[in-house]
């Protein structure tokens, strides 16, 4: 039986708020193919009625955003999303039909030194460095409408703070003293069964909001910069750092395993820049890739990976698909400063 097709003209003459019910039940993933549809399109696509809908309804879901940042003096971050890349008629590659797209958002606060944290449907920016001095700033991202909110500012000032939600709280450690470096005391902050576990130097320890305890952790929780490519998904940590295996923390016996069955991954450059965040209970792999003559091209490559616990003792990793996902060429100086999912 031939199906009808809805004439344009109809869909184009649809009242606001019935457009906005419709395309709130479409993915996030395909907002910006739909800007490209019309105008009208493009302008319902940023009402802040459209995610009032998507939330009224339950609907939303995760995004994963990045945040590029400048390393030269001016600090400038660039900010993307993850969506599903057009499909032209004369694109013949394979592809794995994923692409950042580039998310115009005015008048950034200063991201230098500080710490990011999503709730919600916002990210955090806590912290950092303004016209080289400590900052006790909070600015907040809405993700609905991509603009930026000025929130309460901390009661101290920190520089390279660590900050992590638990219990709908947002708790931030580190950053408070600078040291003979020019470094403030950093730690490093994930949530594990239901603890804050902060690391630092060469002592760790563990907060419990529920009773106030803290606890100290063993010496293989001090990491150091390997904190900074690491993740907590479903309740357990995973980190990367130079060349060696995705690792995840077993904390029945308090050592490091490595992550199994990721031999389809490509072997990343040794001071390649690498970012894990949670994705729904998957893990999502980004890194950068250069090419060309004395390697003056950059491009940035996602991996999705789904992960399947076998015993006690094995995890193991599959991956759903790898690709490019920023395949022009991404400026030498700008660095990973933020990879997250956030909830839209």
């Amino acid at each position: 039986m031939k199906k009808n097709k809805v004439p344009t003209e109809l869909i184009f003459s649809l009242p606001n708020d019935l457009l906005v019910n419709i395309l709130a039940r479409v993915s996030r993933l395909d907002y910006p193919i739909l800007s490209l549809v019309s105008k009208r399109f493009s302008s319902v696509l940023t009402l802040p009625e459209l995610y009032q809908t998507r939330s009224l309804v339950g609907l939303t879901e995760n995004c994963l955003y990045v945040c590029l940042l400048s390393s030269r003096a001016d600090r400038i971050p660039s900010w993307f999303k993850l969506c599903r890349r057009p499909i032209l008629a004369s694109d013949t590659r394979k592809s794995s039909g994923y692409v950042l797209a580039t998310i115009p958002i005015p008048h950034s606060p200063p991201l230098h030194r500080s710490s990011l944290v999503a709730v919600g449907s916002n990210i955090y920016n806590i912290g950092g460095s303004i016209s080289q001095s400590q900052s006790s700033s909070v600015s907040i991202l809405d993700c609905w409408s991509h603009t930026w909110l000025e929130g309460p500012s901390m009661q101290v000032e920190r520089e390279y703070p660590s900050a992590s939600l638990l219990d709908g709280k947002i708790y931030v450690t580190g950053g408070c003293r600078l040291t003979f470096h020019g470094c403030g005391d950093q730690t490093d902050n994930v949530v594990v069964d239901g603890k804050l576990h902060s690391c630092g130097g060469y002592k760790g320890v563990a907060y419990n909001p529920n009773d106030g305890r803290w606890d100290s952790l063993g010496s293989e929780m001090n990491l150091g910069l390997k904190w900074s490519s690491s993740c907590v998904i479903e309740n357990v940590i995973y980190y990367y750092y130079h060349n060696e295996n995705i690792k995840w923390y077993d904390t029945k016996v308090r050592s490091w395993r490595t992550l199994n069955g990721l031999k389809t991954l490509p072997r990343f450059a040794r001071y390649a820049n690498v970012r894990l965040a949670d994705y729904g209970g998957k893990m999502a792999l980004f890194w950068d890739k250069f090419t060309g003559c004395g390697n003056q091209n950059r491009m940035i490559w996602c991996a999705i990976i789904a992960l399947e616990r076998r015993n006690n003792e094995e995890i193991w990793g599959n991956v759903e698909w790898s690709d490019a996902v920023l395949p022009h060429q991404v400026p030498m100086a700008y660095v990973f400063e933020y990879v997250v999912a956030v909830n839209v």
